[in-house]
Formats: C-alpha cells, structure tokens, sequence
C-alpha cells in the first residue's frame, strides 16, 4: 500500500521482540499500568534514566522472554555501570586532575601496549555500529562494556597513580590514552546511555552535544584543555532499597486518566497523501 503513493521512505528492517515480564510472569503492558512490572509508570520519580535504559537493553527480549527483577536491576547498575564502566571513568578523570592540575597532559611516546589500546577502541566503532545496523541492541551494548572492561585491565597494568613518582611523562602517556578510552566511549554509550553520555561529554571539558560527535575513536585529544569536576557517572544504588521495591509490586496500579474500556471502539486509520485520516473523512462511513 506504501509502494502505491511513491516518494515514501520505506521500512527495510522491522525488528520484533519477544515478551518482558516481571517476576511474577506477567507480562509488561503500558496500557495496563505496566502489567507485570507495575513500576513503569513512576520509575523516573526514584531513579535516574540511564540505568533502566540500559537494563532494558542488556536484558532485551530479543529471541526469547526475559524478566525484571529488581534485584538484577541493582546487580547489572552496581556492577557494571558503576563497577566497570564508571570505575573507569572516575579513575582517569581524578587522576589526571589531581596531577596535571585538571588538563588533559602531552602525551609521550606510546608503547605497544598503548598502540594496541588505542587501535582496540577505534575498532569499537566498527564492531558497535555494525551490531546497532543489523538491530542487535544487546550485542552492540556488550561490546561497549568489552571495550570499557579492557580499559579497565589496561589502567590496572600501566599503574599511573604509582609510575608517576618516577616517571612522569609515562604516568602522562597512559592517562592521556585513558581519556581517549573513555573519550570514545561517551559516543558509543550515547545511544543507549544519552545523558551519562552528555555528563562525561561535558567533564572531559568538552561543550555542545556529544549526539553531534563523528562516530569514530577520537585520533587525538586538545592537550591543555581545562577538565570538568569529576563527579561520579552513576550512582551506586543500596541494596536494602530492593525489599521496598518488592514491597511496591503487591501495591494495584490506578490509572490517573481513569479506566480503560475494553468495548470502546476505535476508529481506523489509513496513511493517505502522507497523512494519517481517518475513513470517515475519506468518504467511507465506517469505523
């Protein structure tokens, strides 16, 4: 029917999803108050967004049903946005400020170590842009958390907070390769993680919006430029907030614009012309 009007962008890919249920298997429904995970509708008074976005995405229903728990909620934002991905960003970014008096330092010489780094996150790009065009969201979101990981193991091995005693402009050279780690990995967190992303676009003492930044690694960064304050990406959420949590599921949802009606009848639509009308406006007295 689309064909038939001419000059429409066509869909060439209509991914589909299996279901997401809450812990007690029902499944989630927007038009029921979020039917089996009933704190849809209030998430956003509690909670910042980030970290649903990206539970949602590391746990989508892709090919077969997954459920919410709080939880895992808690483990997958402790773990791993604050453990992994956060650890990595808070330790550069103190570092540096504390010893290069908050800018980003000239970087020596790099070794093989510092090479393979920095090629590893300018192939992210590829591997993650490669992952989102075939619509595999969970995957493309793994390899973001592969590439933060390795920055991780990367920092731990070249020890900047000690190397700096004695060798100053090595201790310079790994953090100057860290901020590029964590420089890419504001872009590639972006579509999954937009406002921690603009946050660490900005502590890195850059303006604008980093929605607006090229999709590849950074080649290099302004040496002297002035960092932000560094504030935690992500908030390291308490535990004991998952039995009040659970408390809230037995509690029965009530719509604030009332009771939907399962008779109502709908009237149907078409796309005519580009626009959505209705078949009582083109003519046709049904509904």
């Amino acid at each position: 029917m689309l064909i038939g009007y001419g000059g429409l962008n066509l869909p060439y890919d209509v991914p589909a999803n299996e279901f997401l249920t809450g812990e007690s298997g029902d499944k989630a429904s927007t038009s029921r108050g979020g039917g089996g995970v009933p704190w849809l509708p209030d998430y956003l008074d509690r909670y910042e967004p980030d970290p649903i976005r990206y539970f949602m995405t590391a746990n989508a229903p892709e090919t077969r049903d997954t459920a919410f728990s709080w939880a895992e909620f808690y483990r997958r934002n402790n773990n791993e946005l604050v453990g992994t991905y956060g650890n990595l960003v808070h330790r550069i970014l103190t570092i540096t400020t504390r010893n290069f008096e908050g800018k980003i330092p000239q970087p020596g010489e790099f070794t093989a170590q510092d090479r393979a780094m920095l090629e590893s996150t300018a192939d992210a790009f590829e591997r993650v842009g490669a992952q989102i065009e075939a619509c595999h969201f969970k995957e493309a979101l793994r390899e973001v958390m592969a590439l933060a990981a390795e920055g991780n193991r990367y920092l731990d091995e070249s020890e900047p907070w000690k190397v700096i005693k004695n060798d100053r402009e090595r201790a310079a050279t790994s953090l100057y390769v860290g901020l590029i780690v964590i420089d890419a990995l504001k872009i590639l967190t972006a579509p999954f993680l937009p406002f921690s992303a603009q946050k660490l676009h900005e502590m890195l003492g850059y303006g604008g919006d980093v929605h607006k930044e090229r999709w590849a690694a950074p080649p290099r960064l302004p040496v002297g430029q002035a960092l932000g304050t560094p504030v935690p990406l992500f908030e390291k959420l308490d535990e004991d907030r998952i039995a009040e949590e659970n408390a809230r599921l037995g509690e029965p949802w009530i719509d604030p614009e009332g009771a939907i009606s399962e008779d109502k009848v709908q009237e149907r639509v078409v796309i005519f012309e580009g626009q959505v009308r209705t078949r009582r406006e083109l003519g046709e007295d049904w509904a």
